[in-house]
C-alpha cells in the first residue's frame, strides 16, 4: 500500500506564520482607524499579551493536533510558534514600558513590578520565554547540552503561570482563561499518556 505523500511543509509553516501575523495586521489597522476603546494603551497591552498566550497554548496543542489530524509535519511548526510567541511577549512588555511607565523610567518600572503579584509572575514568564527563544537556535542548543531540555521542560509550568498572570490582571472574572487552562491540562494529559506508552514498550 502506497504511503500518502507528505504535506508540503512550506505551506503548513506559511499557514502558521499567517496565524501569528494576522493579529499584528489587525492591531495596526485598529490603531490607524481608531477601532480601540477610550483607553488604547490598556487595549494594546491586553491584546499583545493575549495573542502571546494563545500562541503558547497552540504550541502545546500541536502534538495532539498532529496525532488526530495524522499530520506529523505539524511538529515542525513548534519552533516558529514559540518564536512568534516571544515576539508578542516582547510587544506586550514594550507596550507596558512605553504606554504605562514611560521609556527609560526603570525605577518606576521595578517599583510597579514588585508592588503587584501578577506583574512579578508576568516578568518571570517573560524571562523564561526569553531563555526558551534564545535556546531554540541549534548552535546554542548544542552548547547547552542537557540544560536545553531542562529549559524547554518549563513550558507547562510557564503556561500555568501565564494563565495565572492573565486571571490576576483581569478586573472581572471571565471564562476565557479557564478555557485555555482546560486545553493546557488536556495537552499535558495527552503528553503524559504518550510518555507512559513509550516507557511501557
Amino acid at each position: 500500500m502506497m504511503k500518502p505523500p507528505n504535506k508540503p511543509i512550506w505551506l503548513i509553516k506559511g499557514i502558521f506564520h499567517l496565524i501569528a501575523l494576522v493579529p499584528l495586521v489587525w492591531l495596526i489597522y485598529a490603531l490607524f482607524f481608531q477601532e480601540l476603546s477610550a483607553d488604547p494603551a490598556k487595549d494594546i497591552q491586553h491584546f499583545t499579551g493575549l495573542t502571546a498566550l494563545r500562541l503558547l497554548v497552540l504550541t502545546v496543542a500541536i502534538p495532539m493536533l498532529a496525532y488526530y489530524l495524522k499530520l506529523n509535519e505539524l511538529f515542525q511548526t513548534r519552533k516558529l510558534l514559540g518564536l512568534w510567541c516571544f515576539f508578542w511577549a516582547v510587544l506586550h512588555l514594550t507596550s507596558y514600558l512605553l504606554l504605562e511607565i514611560g521609556w527609560g523610567n526603570f525605577t518606576l518600572f521595578f517599583n510597579e513590578i514588585f508592588s503587584r503579584v501578577y506583574l512579578i509572575i508576568g516578568l518571570i514568564c517573560w524571562l523564561i520565554l526569553f531563555l526558551m527563544a534564545v535556546s531554540s537556535f541549534n548552535w546554542i542548543r548544542i552548547k547547552l547540552g542537557t540544560w536545553w531540555k531542562r529549559i524547554h521542560n518549563l513550558l507547562y509550568p510557564l503556561l500555568l503561570m501565564v494563565i495565572v498572570h492573565f486571571i490576576l490582571s483581569l478586573k472581572t472574572t471571565t471564562p476565557e482563561p479557564f478555557f485555555y487552562l482546560a486545553i493546557v491540562l488536556i495537552a499535558y494529559f495527552y503528553r503524559y499518556q504518550q510518555q507512559r506508552k513509550i516507557v511501557s514498550r
